[in-house]
C-alpha cells in the first residue's frame, strides 16, 4: 500500500464574508512518497457539513425538480439537494419541504459519497425519502412551491430517468451519482 503524501504547507486563499460557512479554497502542499512536491486545491462548501441529495419516491416514481445552475450556465433537472446541519435523515426531509412543499416521511440513509473527492471535502449522504400517493401535487409543477429555488418539479418514472439520462437531458453528477448508489443498495 502506499503511503501518505506528507502535507508540507498549507493556506486559504478565499472564505467567504461569513467566515467560510459557505465556501473556502484551500492550497495545500505535499511532498510525496517520490519525493516530489505538489501544490493541490481543495474546496470545502457548507462549512464541510455533510450536504444531502434527497431521492423522494412515490411508489416507483421519483421527484426531480429544475433548477438554474450559474456554474454551468444552465436548466438542469436534479434530485433536491441542499447543506445539512448534523442529521442527513432530518435535513433531507427539511430540503424536499423547502424546495417543493411536499412533506416526505420514513428518510433512511442509503449511502454517502464523495461527489468529487480531487476537489471537494465534504460527502454527501443519499437519503431515501416516502412520499404518500396521496400527498397532493398542488404545489409541483412551473414554480413550485417552496423556497422559490425550483422552478418545477416532477415526478420521473424509471422509463423516463433512463430516456432523460440516454439523451443528455439528464447529466447533474450529484443526481446521477445518488441514483447509482440507490439502484446498487436497493438491490
Amino acid at each position: 500500500m502506499d503511503s501518505e503524501a506528507a502535507r508540507t504547507g498549507s493556506r486559504k486563499a478565499y472564505g467567504d464574508a461569513e467566515g467560510g460557512r459557505w465556501c473556502e479554497v484551500h492550497l495545500d502542499t505535499y511532498r510525496l512518497p517520490s519525493g516530489a512536491e505538489v501544490e493541490l486545491h481543495w474546496v470545502r462548501a457548507g462549512g464541510g457539513r455533510t450536504g444531502v441529495v434527497v431521492l423522494a419516491r412515490r411508489g416507483d416514481d421519483v421527484l426531480m425538480v429544475r433548477q438554474w445552475l450559474p456554474a454551468v450556465g444552465r436548466w438542469a433537472w436534479e434530485l433536491p439537494r441542499g447543506f445539512g446541519e448534523g442529521d442527513p435523515a432530518a435535513d433531507a426531509l427539511r430540503e424536499l419541504a423547502e424546495e417543493t412543499g411536499l412533506v416526505g416521511s420514513a428518510a433512511t440513509v442509503v449511502a454517502l459519497l464523495d461527489v468529487d473527492s480531487g476537489l471537494l471535502e465534504s460527502q454527501v449522504a443519499v437519503v431515501e425519502v416516502a412520499v404518500a400517493g396521496d400527498a397532493g401535487d398542488a404545489g409541483l409543477g412551473t414554480g413550485a412551491a417552496g423556497d422559490g429555488e425550483v422552478a418545477e418539479a416532477r415526478w420521473w418514472s424509471p422509463d423516463d430517468i433512463a430516456g432523460a439520462a440516454r439523451s443528455g437531458e439528464l447529466r447533474d453528477g450529484f443526481t446521477l451519482a445518488a441514483l447509482g448508489a440507490w439502484s446498487v443498495v436497493r438491490r
